[in-house]
């Protein structure tokens, strides 16, 4: 019974429990599950890189049309380092 599990979900009604769903689960390989960790990883990697980028645009942007307002929200934010 190693690498198996089941997972039940029970409804608890006044007097009595109701089995709504019952899944039963196979271990996978260690290889298969390293696979999944990396693809999910680089895809959130490059989705953070993508709003960064965007983010300095807005940024750059913002410094052109007003840069009072980008020393206030630089100022408001001091957690994340200034673009340049």
């Amino acid at each position: 019974r190693e690498g198996l599990a089941r997972l039940d979900f029970i409804q608890n009604m006044e007097y009595k429990f109701v089995e709504l769903l019952s899944c039963n689960f196979i271990a996978s390989p260690e290889d298969v599950i390293r696979a999944h960790i990396c693809f999910r990883y680089n895809t959130l990697k490059s989705r953070l890189a993508l709003v960064q980028a965007r983010l300095g645009d807005v940024e750059q942007l913002v410094k052109v049309k007003n840069p009072s307002l980008l020393l206030q929200l630089n100022k408001a934010a001091p957690s994340r380092p200034a673009m340049k």
